[in-house]
């Protein structure tokens, strides 16, 4: 779970199945569509990564966005570690320094990233395909 501080709060970020509904509820575009529709990443030359572009700052609707985001997130991290889910758009805005905003997008796309990643075998709790995990132990075996 990623943290970020705002405020003078540090605040858990999650990010699930659950806030990605949420997510097109209140911001109205996919998670997969972030990248645009929040954060303004573009990059100006397709062979030069260093031209990157996020142009969240200089857009007050993409700025409203990222405030929704990161209260739908934090109020879940809060909310999976047993704290009141109290944040608001409003006040994460009111409480973002200016000169941290590209940090708190990078955060935000940090779990977004986290939870849109596999889960590891050993994370795993639910049920297990005995016949495949037999077939992949006599591969290994194999060779």
């Amino acid at each position: 779970m990623t943290e970020i501080k705002i405020g003078g709060r540090v605040l858990p970020l999650s990010y699930t199945a659950f806030e990605m509904i949420e997510i097109q509820k209140q911001i109205g575009c996919t998670a997969f569509q972030l990248r645009e529709e929040v954060f303004g990443i573009r990059q100006e030359d397709e062979d030069d990564p260093q031209s990157i572009q996020i142009d969240v700052i200089k857009d007050p609707e993409r700025l409203e966005k990222m405030g929704k985001l990161i209260a739908i997130l934090a109020n879940a991290g809060l909310e999976e570690s047993g704290h009141e889910p109290d944040v608001t758009c409003k006040w994460v805005l009111r409480n973002m320094r200016p000169a941290l905003i590209l940090g708190y997008a990078i955060a935000t796309m940090t779990e977004i990233a986290n939870g849109n990643m596999m889960e590891a075998k050993s994370d795993e709790t639910g049920p297990v395909d005995e016949g495949l995990e037999e077939q992949q132990a006599k591969k290994q075996q194999g060779n």
